[in-house]
C-alpha cells in the first residue's frame, strides 16, 4: 500500500503537524484531505528512495550526516572519490594521489632529519662542558663539515620539493 505525506493546518490555516495516510494501490491519491473539526491536509511531494542507481549520481550533496566526513575539507562527502574530485577542483593534491606510503615515508625523513640535528645539540652540549663556546661550536661543526654541505643539509628544509 502506498503511503502519502500530508501537512495537516487547523481552520484558521496554521500549520499543526504532519501525518501519513495509506491509500489502496490505483486509487487516485488527493492532493487535499479532510479532517475533523475543520482541519485539513496538504499532500507533501515524497523523497525518492535511495535505490542502487542513485548511489553514486550524487543526490546526496548537500545533505547532512551523510556518507564521510572529510577532514581535509571540514564536511561530509558522499564517498572519498567525491572528496578527490572536490580537493582537485580547489587546487589541492588528494592523499590519494600521493602513493603508497607517501605519509610513513615523509614522517620518516623529517623524524631522520630532526634526529641530525638533534645530534649536533647534544654534541655541542657536551662540548659546553669542557670548552669555552667558541671552541665549542668549531668542534661541534667542523669546517669540513660546513665546506662539504653537510652542516647545510641538517639545517635547511627537508623536503624540497615534495
Amino acid at each position: 500500500m502506498p503511503l502519502h505525506d500530508y501537512q495537516v493546518y487547523t481552520a484558521e490555516g496554521a500549520a499543526i503537524g504532519k501525518i501519513e495516510k495509506f491509500f489502496k494501490p490505483g486509487r487516485e491519491i488527493p492532493q487535499k484531505i479532510e479532517l475533523a473539526n475543520g482541519a485539513y491536509g496538504i499532500r507533501l511531494i515524497s523523497l525518492p528512495a535511495k535505490t542502487a542507481g542513485l548511489w553514486h549520481a550524487g543526490w546526496t550533496n548537500g545533505m547532512d550526516n551523510c556518507g564521510v566526513y572529510s577532514a581535509a575539507l571540514g564536511r561530509n562527502v558522499a564517498n572519498k572519490s567525491e572528496e578527490a574530485k572536490i580537493m582537485r577542483s580547489l587546487g589541492f593534491i588528494p592523499e590519494s594521489d600521493l602513493g603508497r606510503h607517501f605519509i610513513e615515508d615523509t614522517q620518516e625523513k623529517l623524524a631522520n632529519h630532526w634526529d641530525k640535528q638533534e645530534q649536533y645539540t647534544n654534541k655541542y652540549k657536551e662540548n659546553l662542558k669542557t670548552m669555552s663556546p667558541e671552541d665549542a661550536v668549531a668542534a661541534t661543526w667542523t669546517a669540513k663539515e660546513c665546506l662539504d654541505g653537510t652542516v647545510d643539509e641538517t639545517y635547511t628544509q627537508p623536503l624540497k620539493g615534495v
